[in-house]
């Protein structure tokens, strides 16, 4: 009797990536309206404020959030805590998935997998996207800015990537602070556009082009020439530090997101580090790597993004560490692919030695998880200065 063919539509991928999509929704959605009891001032600012064209209108910077907020609030204008942190756990949830397939692309799918198992439990990725703050925007924008620019490097002619990429830009410059970042992707990505611009020759072809890339200008020109608007686009504070405080704060950027977070007990615990100590050291360990190869467009890429990142949470404006943190993870899954090559180049027949080393990396990624998962829900809501913060209900 012939043995039964598996359905052509079943591949075993597909279990992993639905489970994995369970575990990210279970992750962002637990407790999402009740794990702290209220809303922050923050959050209680964002719940009454005004959506639908009329909001984005009047106020259209961090366009893509309130234009899913909007969608929210429309399907429930009474909307609770939920409903008001929902949207960012669309674009947590984005990041997670740009982040993979970004990591899956250059490091294969080992090492994308553990490295989205890290990020995604990682404590700042759950704070960020369940509490409902802008900054979820440039925890998604960055992996997504690199997606892009790895999508249309390798495939310049597909229209996709190509008018994704425009349309990708614009969306970003309704995001205090992103002009820097998003003039920095077209300056790595100017030849590739050319080179789309060539292939896509047809009148209608060029006439989208253009329109993608306008489309987005008028509505950013009215909001621009409100008074203080411009200042705030540009992501600079109120007022420009000196010399002096701007090393401090340069430097200090390095010491929250290595050494101590920041004292914000809305969206922080306490002054805990940022990564756990197995996340840093690969974070280290990929650094280490990268500049050991200086010339490569890879390297060249991530410092460029890294340095003006760092640039911009120094000035200390609107732009906040989450810009920064997907960086850290592309960093760490350097490390840990970096780490893996050489061990498995020392034992590349041995079954038992390959195996003793997949699985400490699998064992040090779960401790790392559980640290993470203890921080966020268990030590966090629980924290008398976190408690505090969150007094308003709705």
């Amino acid at each position: 009797m012939a043995a039964r063919r598996r359905p052509a539509y079943f591949r075993p991928q597909y279990l992993g990536v639905a489970l994995a999509l369970a575990v990210l929704a279970a992750l962002l959605l637990y407790k999402l309206g009740g794990l702290v009891g209220g809303l922050s001032a923050q959050e209680a600012s964002t719940a009454t404020a005004a959506v639908g064209w009329h909001g984005i209108y009047h106020d259209p910077f961090n366009l893509p959030l309130k234009v899913i907020r909007s969608v929210v609030y429309a399907l429930s204008p009474s909307h609770g805590q939920t409903l008001t942190r929902l949207p960012n756990t669309i674009f947590g949830a984005l990041a997670v998935a740009a982040l993979f397939w970004l990591i899956r692309t250059w490091h294969g799918w080992r090492t994308a997998v553990v490295t989205t198992i890290l990020f995604m439990t990682a404590a700042w990725t759950l704070h960020v996207s369940r509490l409902a703050s802008t900054d979820v925007l440039y925890l998604w924008s960055m992996p997504m800015l690199l997606l892009a620019n790895l999508a249309l490097h390798k495939r310049p002619n597909n229209p996709i990537f190509f008018y994704g990429s425009v349309l990708l830009w614009g969306c970003l410059l309704y995001i205090p602070g992103m002009v820097w970042v998003v003039i920095l992707a077209i300056y790595w990505q100017w030849e590739d556009m050319v080179s789309g611009w060539k292939h896509f020759a047809a009148s209608w072809q060029r006439a989208l082009a253009v329109l993608s890339a306008i489309v987005w200008l008028p509505l950013l020109g009215i909001a621009l020439l409100r008074q203080g608007s411009f200042r705030l686009w540009l992501g600079l504070p109120a007022h420009v530090p000196s010399l002096v405080q701007l090393g401090k704060q340069f430097v200090g950027v390095f010491v929250h997101l290595f050494l101590r977070g920041p004292l914000y007990p809305d969206t922080w615990l306490a002054k805990a580090p940022v990564l756990d100590v197995f996340t840093l050291v690969m974070c280290l360990l990929g650094i280490y790597f990268y500049v050991t190869h200086l010339g490569a467009f890879r390297t060249r890429l991530l410092a460029s993004f890294g340095l003006l990142g760092v640039i911009l949470v120094a000035l200390g404006g609107s732009v906040g560490l989450s810009l920064l943190v997907p960086l850290l993870y592309v960093s760490a899954a350097a490390g840990m692919a970096y780490l893996l090559h050489e061990w498995l180049s020392v034992f590349p027949l041995n079954p038992l030695a390959r195996g003793l080393g997949l699985g400490l990396i699998f064992m040090a990624v779960g401790l790392a998880s559980i640290y993470n998962l203890r921080a966020y829900y268990i030590a966090w809501p629980h924290n008398e200065l976190t408690q505090a913060s969150f007094q308003y209900h709705r």
